[in-house]
């Protein structure tokens, strides 16, 4: 599927430039869910489950499409 390049503002992936698939018509979505995870050093043998972060797409035309951090998703979603 084709990709653009996108500004991804806040949260961990603040200040990247990353593709973002588009549908069919080359529309973006309003929203994007990036899955994060780490090891790290310390008392426990495995590292932490993935934590996904929503992203969601700034209103008017910017170039490159523009998506401000608007949290982590609860784990129930």
């Amino acid at each position: 599927m084709p990709a653009v390049e996108a500004w991804l503002l806040g949260g961990p992936a603040d200040g990247r430039i990353t593709h973002i698939e588009v549908d069919d018509d080359g529309s973006l979505p309003q929203a994007i869910v990036l899955a994060q995870s780490g090891a790290y050093l310390g008392a426990r043998e495995h590292p932490s489950p993935p934590v996904q972060h929503r992203y969601l797409r700034c209103a008017g035309e910017v170039d490159p499409p523009t998506f401000r951090y608007d949290g982590p998703v609860p784990q129930d979603q």
